[in-house]
């Protein structure tokens, strides 16, 4: 085999995933109006328009509203799911950076990369992201909801062809999600456990 055509073989079994498998939860590769059936945990879905994807896009996606609005972002959950979910906006990465920790795997700051880890310093567990860049959004579920994970722009394309950097990531709840602070009524009943135990092991 000639040099040229297995580093050809090499690239596109390193797209395809095979070589090194890529993180399921940060490869979106479906339109999210083209489910229901999509598992938005294992490979997220893309609301969005360019010139490079098939028919130009979705046909549904807007930049109003920022790109990624509430109503949009529940309908392409419907869509991609067939499940209606009442979503809650925790907040932005542009609009309440102070909420956040961003490390980029590239280094810098979180809009001049295309991947990398997020943190929610309070430890509010999060139920999906929208990554949002050039004219597209990315679509993923945190199950179970979690206070970190990572994000993605692969499977994005701008009007260039090309993977843009991320725009911002929305952080949103939905019914069931809280945070990973104890309950004060669950302290207590330990607090109480504890304090029964003692009292037996005093009378004894």
């Amino acid at each position: 085999m000639k040099p040229t055509s297995l580093i050809a073989s090499v690239i596109s079994l390193l797209a395809a995933g095979i070589l090194f498998p890529l993180s399921a939860a940060a490869v979106p590769t479906l339109f999210c109006n083209s489910g229901p059936g999509i598992n938005l945990v294992s490979t997220g879905c893309i609301s969005g328009e360019s010139r490079h994807y098939p028919n130009g896009g979705d046909g549904v996606y807007s930049n109003a509203g920022g790109g990624d609005p509430e109503s949009s972002v529940e309908q392409a959950i419907l869509d991609a799911t067939g499940t209606a979910v009442d979503l809650t906006l925790y907040g932005k990465s542009d609009d309440n950076p102070t909420l956040f920790l961003f490390t980029p795997n590239s280094g810098g700051s979180l809009i001049l990369s295309q991947d990398g880890s997020w943190k929610v310093l309070d430890g509010t567990l999060i139920s999906y992201i929208t990554v949002k860049a050039a004219n597209s959004f990315a679509l993923f579920q945190i199950s179970p909801a979690s206070s970190m994970g990572i994000y993605s722009t692969l499977g994005i394309l701008n009007n260039g062809g090309s993977q843009p950097t991320v725009s911002h990531i929305s952080f949103w709840t939905a019914p069931g999600s809280g945070t990973q602070v104890p309950e004060p009524a669950s302290s207590l009943l330990v607090l109480a456990g504890l304090g029964y135990l003692s009292q037996r092991r005093k009378r004894s």
